[in-house]
């Protein structure tokens, strides 16, 4: 108890000192009851910077997928050429080493920690990733269907790359499944890398409890999220972008989990 109303109280200064004059000055969501009432904190910021606020060890899983430094635009609904905020390679690959010792300094001991990549990157990554934690795997996503892109002089794109590391000896919970997930993607209603919750629902339930605290310091839409409602986890979420930011408090806030209607 004492300690999630230390981090509830940290997280709170934390984002009145972030937040813009656009936003509300106070946390977008916050519950912190007690250990099995998950609590959800939504901050509004920089992702590399604002994780540095948070308490040493008070983080049991990070899921995230952050800008992967491909110079990724957002033309998968208008055509535009305007790059994804914070995507350059040059912000991405500058702050690797930063942003790995704060994922170190966050995590508990025995955690685990699932970033989502692509193939021309995840090298620079993984050599990061192995200087802080131990590299497990690589989960391949199988997410069938085709792509934009070149369409005659290429193959589809049609999985991605999670890292998968653990903070020491980690278990995994459940059935032991292979590293290749075949889960279909979802429509890109709200953001255009938007994940499944099922796949990150996948996720929580082979590398948390319920009423574990989940971070994902660049949550995008929120997805991450949504699936920590579905399955009683506390959440803190981090995003720079101010429409995604709204989004994901609106997802989060207005989402219905099945078993509150009963």
């Amino acid at each position: 108890m004492a300690v999630l109303e230390l981090l509830t109280i940290k997280i709170q200064k934390m984002t009145i000192e972030s937040t813009n004059d656009k936003l509300p000055t106070t946390p977008a969501i916050t519950y912190s009851e007690c250990y099995a009432q998950p609590f959800f904190n939504l901050l509004f910021g920089d992702g590399f910077q604002l994780i540095k606020s948070l308490p040493d060890n008070s983080v049991d899983l990070i899921v995230t997928d952050p800008p992967y430094g491909i110079n990724l635009t957002k033309g998968y609904k208008s055509g535009s050429t305007e790059l994804v905020q914070g995507d350059d390679g040059f912000t991405v690959m500058f702050f690797l080493d930063d942003i790995m010792r704060e994922y170190k300094r966050v995590l508990k001991p025995n955690s685990a920690l699932y970033i989502f990549t692509r193939f021309d990157v995840m090298p620079y990554w993984w050599i990061k990733l192995k200087n802080y934690f131990d590299a497990k795997n690589q989960i391949v996503w199988f997410k069938g269907g085709g792509g934009m892109g070149d369409l005659k002089g290429n193959f589809s794109y049609n999985y991605e790359s999670i890292m998968f590391a653990t903070n020491g000896k980690h278990q995994i919970r459940g059935k032991r499944d292979g590293s290749v997930w075949q889960i279909g993607k979802c429509k890109q209603e709200y953001h255009e890398t938007q994940k499944p919750v099922e796949l990150i629902e996948k996720i929580l339930l082979h590398s948390s409890d319920e009423g574990m605290t989940v971070l994902d310091p660049f949550m995008g839409s929120g997805t991450t999220g949504v699936a920590c409602r579905n399955l009683k986890r506390s959440f803190i979420g981090i995003e720079l972008n101010e429409d995604y930011f709204n989004t994901a408090k609106k997802r989060i806030e207005s989402h219905t989990v099945q078993s509150e209607l009963f």
